[in-house]
C-alpha cells in the first residue's frame, strides 16, 4: 500500500512541475518532474520485488506479457523525454512549442495509453495483484494530471493550444489523427 501512495506522491510532483511552468515560481522546481518520474519508477520496482504473485499464467504467457510491457515503457519514456525538446521542456521556463506530429499528433496526451498498457502487461506477466491496483490508481492519477495540463496549464503555456485541441484528440487516437503520426 505504501508504494501506491508513493506513486501518487510522484504525480503530485508532476503537477507541481507544471504549476511552476505556468507561475514561473523558480527554475529549481522543474526538477520535481524528474523526481516524480523517478518516484513512480521506484514504486513500480518496489511492488515487483516486494509483493508475491497472486496467480501464475501458463508458460509462455508471462514471458509474452513481459515482452509486451517492455516496448510500452520504452515508448512512454520516448514520449516523455525524446519526442519533445528536452531542455526547452524540462529545464527552461517559458518558450514552449506545440508538437503536433508523431505521438503528439496521435493524441495530446499519448503517454496515458502506453502507461496503462505497460502496467496491464506487467500485471499479467508478474501475476502481482498490487500491480493491477497500481495500474488503476496511477492511471486515474495520470488522467487527472493530463486533464489539469489540458484544461489549466497548457493553454497558458502554449500559444494556439486551442487550435491544437481542435486538431488532435485528448488521449485516444482516432483514424484521422493517425495521419498526424507520420507527418514530419
Amino acid at each position: 500500500m505504501g508504494y501506491l501512495v508513493l506513486g501518487m506522491l510522484g504525480y503530485l510532483l508532476l503537477i507541481i512541475a507544471d504549476l511552476n511552468k505556468v507561475k514561473l515560481i523558480h527554475p529549481v522546481l522543474n526538477a520535481t518532474f524528474g523526481a516524480g518520474v523517478i518516484i513512480i519508477g521506484f514504486a513500480t520496482v518496489g511492488i515487483v520485488l516486494d509483493y508475491p504473485a497472486s496467480f501464475t499464467l501458463p508458460a509462455p504467457l508471462p514471458t509474452i506479457f513481459i515482452a509486451l510491457a517492455i516496448p510500452c515503457i520504452l515508448i512512454q519514456l520516448y514520449i516523455l523525454f525524446f519526442a519533445v525538446p528536452f531542455k526547452q521542456t524540462y529545464v527552461e521556463l517559458g518558450n514552449y512549442q506545440i508538437i503536433d506530429t508523431g505521438f503528439f499528433g496521435l493524441a495530446r496526451h499519448p503517454g496515458v495509453m502506453w502507461f496503462f498498457l505497460f502496467y496491464t502487461f506487467l500485471w499479467l506477466g508478474t501475476g502481482k495483484m498490487m500491480i493491477l491496483w497500481a495500474n488503476a490508481v496511477w492511471t486515474i492519477c495520470d488522467i487527472i494530471h493530463v486533464y489539469l495540463q489540458d484544461r489549466f496549464f497548457f493553454p497558458r503555456m502554449f500559444k494556439d493550444y486551442d487550435v491544437y485541441i481542435r486538431k488532435v484528440p485528448f488521449m485516444i487516437p482516432t483514424r484521422k489523427s493517425l495521419n498526424n503520426f507520420f507527418k514530419k
